[in-house]
């Protein structure tokens, strides 16, 4: 099974600390993360957030006024460290 994880990009590390403050004062667990290397963003910082919550963070972010650029459902790789291919080989 594929498991997804979605992150929400911004257009300032400014907007992405206000879309984080504003959230979490919602009681929303959100992490800021480096932008993955799947996606490409004018700022540097991203922030993880339930996918199935997407519309509703979105919403929040319309009703704020938060800037937001884009976001984007990443497929979680489960990929071995060279340590676990050594043992399983």
């Amino acid at each position: 099974m594929t498991e997804y994880y979605c992150v929400m990009t911004f257009h300032s590390t400014h907007h992405s600390l206000i879309f984080e403050k504003e959230l979490k004062k919602r009681g929303f667990k959100i992490k800021l993360m480096p932008v993955p290397r799947q996606v490409s963003s004018s700022c540097g910082t991203a922030a993880k957030i339930p996918c199935n919550l997407r519309d509703d963070i979105i919403s929040i972010c319309n009703e704020e006024n938060i800037e937001v650029d884009e976001v984007h459902k990443i497929e979680q790789k489960n990929t071995k460290n060279w340590f676990e291919r050594f043992l399983s080989s």
